[in-house]
């Protein structure tokens, strides 16, 4: 395997706050992409460009009133090839966009150009949209039809550097890099779309119909931050219980680690299994990481029925784990993003057992917080009644570790506040109303940054839907290098339940 990494449009236009078709969240995608530009493996990374002329066709103004409003309408586009130019297309209006030699068609200053190899301007021809940086609107991969459009033949380029593989990152999701990455396909290359280094002009149905458009052309879906590494791999099999030696996306890790950690290495089509593996197959992904005296024919009840994102962590081998470091961790946070946390795999092991054993001896995982970490009664109503107002009584609230932490560079401590009080959310954003949020932030203040730097100190609450304790309200809040003293205080001199098993 020779791998390269695309990335598309990190252009000004395209990202907050001032772009004309600025996408969501897109500037916050550079710490991503630039752990990916700082990726040893690659053999190439490319940056494309849209590099548009004032009169594009795809421009709004370019266009007579009332039918002109970006977003909004659609005009006939013809195709540029010699011979199919009765073929049309609906292009869709845009805000004038990424003009030639403008700052809006500038990369933004947080990517790391000095790492970037190759340039691809595109867009250049007035008649035609190009979204993909392989060819325009209509598909036309042939360099002679797009000499017009772009100033480098990008099958041609990687062709000429024996790349085998792309990883295509980016804005938009549901636009330039997914066509880029279905045209790579078409190509003849085999095409991954990093979906947690990607932002979308339209984040809900506009996604959706991507990823459907992205599998049918044959773009494997996939998430570096699964496991806190850069590691590629299609989507591992759903193991049946059944199956005592399955295929385990830990050996395929392994092998895409192998290929992008040596740019030139041949890897082989045969897939090795880890070190540890003894048998001639693969392991399944419930033996991954732990000892062959240890081995069971059966997947333990723990780790049945668990979520497909579970599987392919605990699939992938500790060694090939790479911690998240600080400033990856607040852009997470600030991004909302908090998914993208994950434990080290055989924390997610050791964890999801030590679950199963609490609800079997306490009846729930609320029972025993409430009883043995909080020491707040049986965890009855009267017991989690609060004394008075959000964060008004000391004795309604308590600060614990967290018992099993995302895996994190060392330095970083991860606490829980958990309240007697409920914390108010929109019940149909999921997210703290103004009120809350503002009561929270200046708890915060007063115990936190008034005894640490604020750049150390970042705070989150869970989506409901990745609350591991949903009865007791809680929010995080972590801390970068405390000192040993300040976290006794706060903590009342608690320990996190990992420590104490150790």
């Amino acid at each position: 395997m020779k791998a390269a990494l695309i990335i598309v449009d990190m252009q000004e236009d395209f990202c907050p706050p001032n772009g004309s078709l600025a996408v969501q969240e897109a500037r916050a995608l550079a710490p991503t992409i630039n752990t990916l530009l700082s990726n040893p493996g690659f053999a190439l990374r490319i940056a494309s460009q849209d590099s548009h002329p004032p009169n594009h066709i795809s421009f709004a103004p370019n266009h007579p009133p009332p039918n002109n409003l970006p977003f909004e309408h659609f005009i006939e586009m013809r195709n540029p090839a010699a011979g199919k130019e009765t073929e049309t297309k609906a292009q869709r209006l845009w805000p004038v966009h990424c003009v030639e030699g403008t700052k809006g068609a500038e990369i933004i200053p947080e990517i790391d150009t000095k790492n970037i190899d190759l340039y691809v301007r595109k867009g250049m021809d007035a008649r035609v949209e190009m979204y993909s940086a392989f060819a325009d609107a209509f598909g036309n991969l042939d360099a002679e039809v797009n000499r017009s459009s772009v100033d480098v033949h990008l099958k041609g380029a990687l062709e000429e550097n024996g790349i085998t593989d792309v990883f295509c990152v980016g804005v938009a999701g549901d636009y330039c890099v997914k066509f880029t990455a279905i045209d790579a396909a078409r190509a003849g290359l085999r095409s991954y779309f990093v979906e947690d280094a990607v932002r979308c002009v339209d984040p809900g149905e506009g996604w959706e119909e991507a990823k459907r458009e992205l599998r049918e052309a044959g773009v494997v879906i996939t998430w570096p931050w699964l496991a806190g590494l850069f590691y590629f791999a299609p989507t591992p099999p759903v193991y049946r219980l059944s199956e005592t030696i399955a295929m385990s996306s830990a050996a395929t890790y392994t092998t895409f680690h192998e290929g992008l950690r040596s740019p030139d290495v041949k890897v082989s089509t045969k897939i090795h299994s880890p070190a540890t593996n003894l048998s001639p197959k693969p392991l399944p992904y419930w033996l991954v990481n732990v000892p062959r005296s240890q081995w069971t024919a059966e997947c333990p009840s723990y780790l049945r029925d668990t979520s497909q994102k579970n599987i392919e962590v605990l699939s992938t081998p500790d060694e090939q784990y790479r911690r998240q470091g600080w400033e990856l961790v607040k852009e997470i946070v600030r991004s909302n993003q908090i998914d993208r946390f994950q434990r080290l795999p055989s924390d997610l092991r050791r964890y999801l057992e030590y679950k199963e054993q609490i609800i079997a001896e306490y009846g729930s995982i609320m029972r025993f917080v409430v009883k043995e970490r909080l020491r707040w009664g049986e965890g009855t109503p009267d017991d989690l009644k609060p004394k008075g107002r959000p964060f008004e009584y000391d004795e309604d609230i308590r600060i614990l570790y967290n018992d099993w932490p995302y895996g994190v560079e060392e330095g970083i401590v991860h606490l829980v506040v958990w309240t007697k009080f409920e914390l108010e959310d929109d019940p149909v954003t999921d997210d703290l109303t103004p009120r809350a949020r503002q009561e929270i932030e200046e708890y915060v203040q007063r115990t936190f940054l008034s005894r640490m730097p604020a750049d150390q100190v970042i705070w989150f609450k869970n989506w409901k839907s990745l609350k591991s304790v949903h009865a007791v309200e809680h929010f995080h809040v972590m801390l970068h290098h405390p000192e040993a003293e300040f976290l006794r205080e706060i903590t009342g001199g608690d320990a996190p339940l990992k420590r104490q098993s150790a």
